[in-house]
């Protein structure tokens, strides 16, 4: 079996969409989706619709979260989050239908899944604490945390950095993000986990800018990072 991982969408519907059809092309049906599917863009909605097509595993990410916290939130509250994140969270207290925020809070944390043999532990920032940002250079002591006797995997997100690292029990491995690559824009960072001999493939996969940047001037959002982060350290894009 062949299952794709998927972590930071971010509401970045042309991105998901490029990587769902080389998912297609190959065939896969299963993905383990590891949080933040929405926030900081606008095309959520399609982005939860478009992932229900496949048998998944998906737990919540940080957005999760904070979208959570917004529909509860005073206006103080509320105002602090658009500065930060962009009206992103508004614009889905308006359209999100009832079952979908529903679905949404229902979502774990964290999962323990067993596929072909193989135990997985997904997660969104680290195993012990769902909020933690874990980068590649981070200390030994941090992922010291992660290799667990448990898991043969874990797989992580949050930071929108892709690494792999072996440990004395698991692999660790974030697969990057694929609405919103800090490596270079333009590029979706995701991979694809072999059950049959183990081995993890990180997947590149190039979209289109364009739409997203278009319909971040439709709905009016003045964030410019929510812009400027698409084009970084991509050639094609920054002229």
């Amino acid at each position: 079996m062949k299952i794709a991982i998927l972590s930071d969408i971010h509401g970045n519907y042309a991105a998901l969409s490029e990587v769902l059809r080389s998912i297609d092309r190959q065939g896969i049906s299963n993905l383990f989706v590891l949080g933040d599917q929405l926030g900081y863009y606008f095309q959520a909605e399609e982005v939860y619709k478009e992932l229900s097509r496949y048998v998944n595993c998906m737990i919540q990410g940080n957005h999760e979260r904070l979208f959570l916290e917004f529909l509860k939130a005073d206006e103080v509250r509320r105002k602090e989050l658009t500065e930060k994140y962009g009206s992103c969270f508004s614009f889905y207290e308006k359209t999100f239908t009832p079952d979908l925020i529903n679905f949404i809070r229902k979502l774990p944390k964290s999962m323990s899944v067993e596929r072909d043999g193989l135990r997985f532990s997904l997660c969104h920032g680290s195993p012990v604490d769902e909020d933690q940002y874990v980068y590649p250079d981070a200390e030994a002591e941090i992922f010291q945390q992660f290799d667990m006797p448990g898991a043969d995997f874990v797989f992580f997100g949050h930071t929108h950095y892709p690494m792999m690292l072996c440990g004395k029990h698991s692999v660790l491995i974030n697969p990057g993000s694929v609405g919103q690559a800090r490596t270079v824009g333009g590029v979706a960072n995701w991979g694809i986990l072999d059950t049959k001999n183990g081995v993890y493939t990180p997947q590149c996969t190039p979209y289109n800018i364009q739409t997203v940047i278009e319909d971040l001037a439709k709905k009016k959002n003045t964030k410019s990072y929510l812009q400027e982060v698409l084009k970084r350290n991509n050639a094609w894009h920054e002229v």
